[in-house]
């Protein structure tokens, strides 16, 4: 549970921990002992050119908060959007490329480059019991294997293994596989926008608007309309609108589902990222389970495995800090 303990910054050392989005970057600073200090700072990525610069300045911002202008920076931890297995960090869903090294250089201290989707694994042990949100009475199995999947700007998966190994993945950029004729003809029309349609183009922000234009085009009247206002369309009952979130639920549970088989979830398949959040009031759980086990002849397991909404505000936060406490550890 994000947690904040002050606005004043510290004399002792501190550390800080960031979650690199394609939209947003979002950071904090923590002690040793996991307490934030201050409320957590969101630039958007679009306005800076390179990670250095948000980083920077989210440095002078400690500063201003310092009493003596001074900040005792020990380490820094960022949750990236993107694979993060090279030194040279090329975020998939905004413009910033970046070196570890280099960055670590330019700052000074030592930096931990994590993907996103690990963090948000590792938040699961540090979240209040209110920020979990059981679809129904099935529970995860102490010693099984977790899967974490979040639509945000793109789609994250991370699978997290009995003995606590994390394997990041990158599935949100697996092929679309329609389940009926209806999601057949959205894929065709998809395909006049891109040459390869992942299941990413449909489960993320931007997926829902091109549902909504392919529902549209479908309806004979083509509409290209933000995330954000396609919501609002819901709630004023527009059948184009309700329709687009069917279909992203629909399909969502559908992919869930085959990553519950993929990675036999007994520990539980784990809702998150930036969007469901948002989209609570809309989200029919008794569906979406009754979609999610539509799976032949493995129905039988997919109705035994656990679903959850993760409410946590700053989930991708909260796995840095448990990622620096692991490193305290070792």
């Amino acid at each position: 549970m994000l947690s904040i303990q002050g606005n004043n910054i510290p004399d002792t050392a501190i550390k800080i921990v960031g979650d690199i989005g394609g939209t947003n970057a979002r950071f904090a600073c923590v002690t040793d002992e996991g307490n934030f200090y201050h409320k957590v700072k969101i630039y958007p990525c679009a306005d800076f050119p390179n990670i250095d610069d948000a980083l920077e300045m989210y440095i002078d911002h400690l500063r201003s908060l310092s009493v003596d202008g001074i900040v005792n920076l020990q380490e820094v931890c960022l949750a990236i959007a993107g694979p993060v297995y090279h030194d040279i960090i090329d975020l998939p869903n905004n413009h910033w490329v970046f070196s570890r090294t280099k960055l670590q250089r330019v700052i000074g201290v030592p930096v931990q480059v994590i993907n996103d989707f690990t963090a948000q694994t590792l938040s699961l042990d540090l979240l209040a019991e209110d920020e979990l949100i059981w679809f129904d009475d099935m529970r995860p199995s102490p010693r099984g294997i977790r899967t974490v999947i979040g639509p945000g700007t793109g789609l994250g998966i991370a699978i997290q293994t009995p003995n606590g190994e994390i394997i990041p993945s990158e599935a949100g950029h697996i092929a679309f596989a329609p389940r009926n004729k209806h999601q057949v003809d959205i894929l065709n029309l998809l395909w006049q926008r891109y040459s390869r349609v992942s299941v990413e183009r449909i489960l993320s922000g931007g997926g829902i608007e091109n549902l909504y234009w392919a529902n549209s085009s479908l309806d004979g009247r083509e509409k290209n309309i933000d995330a954000s206002d396609i919501i609002g369309l819901v709630n004023r009952n527009d059948p184009i609108a309700e329709k687009t979130l069917d279909d992203f639920f629909r399909i969502l549970a559908c992919f869930c589902g085959d990553m519950a088989m993929t990675a036999w979830s007994t520990g539980g398949v784990y809702l998150s990222g930036g969007i469901l959040p948002k989209l609570q009031e809309f989200l029919d759980m008794k569906t979406f389970r009754e979609r999610f086990q539509d799976k032949g002849r493995f129905t039988e397991f997919c109705r035994t495995v656990p679903i959850a909404l993760v409410k946590a505000e700053q989930p991708g936060l909260l796995g840095c800090v448990a990622a620096v406490q692991k490193n305290q550890e070792s």
